[in-house]
């Protein structure tokens, strides 16, 4: 039986690394195309009726279901009704963001930037549900 040399695992080990890195390069890729196709409304607040509205937003790395509490032309609540993912763990401050700003727009959240986009877009599909049949967005 034939021994392997030092060189023979250390190009095994190069192989594998590589073949993970372009594996976590190419599913970052996909991630980010499937962020770009989220839809993004920009709901102006002062538009949206009072209410409570309920969105859910799923994507490979992030499934999020949110309510959304309008009163008075501002944004009071925002409550995590499901989170499950790999992405958004550290994204839930991007929720006062938006009480605080009473918009969606709102920076994204460094190193979180995807789920942040999901987080933005699940809010804006709920306020989406609250503006009058006649200003809402396709």
């Amino acid at each position: 039986m034939k021994k392997f040399t030092p060189l023979t695992y250390v190009s095994l080990f190069i192989i594998v690394v590589l073949m993970f890195f372009s594996y976590k390069l190419k599913n970052e890729r996909s991630q980010i195309e499937e962020s770009k196709k989220l839809p993004f409304y920009n709901v102006k607040v002062e538009d949206v009726q009072d209410g409570t509205y309920i969105s859910s937003t799923k994507t490979s790395f992030l499934h999020l279901k949110l309510s959304v509490t309008v009163k008075d032309k501002k944004i009071t609540n925002i409550n995590i009704l499901e989170k499950k993912g790999s992405k958004g763990k550290k994204v839930d401050s991007i929720i006062n963001k938006m009480i605080e700003q009473n918009k969606t727009t709102v920076s994204a959240i460094e190193k979180e930037e995807l789920a942040s986009f999901v987080f933005i877009s699940c809010v804006d599909s709920a306020l989406q549900q609250g503006l009058p049949q006649d200003t809402k967005k396709e």
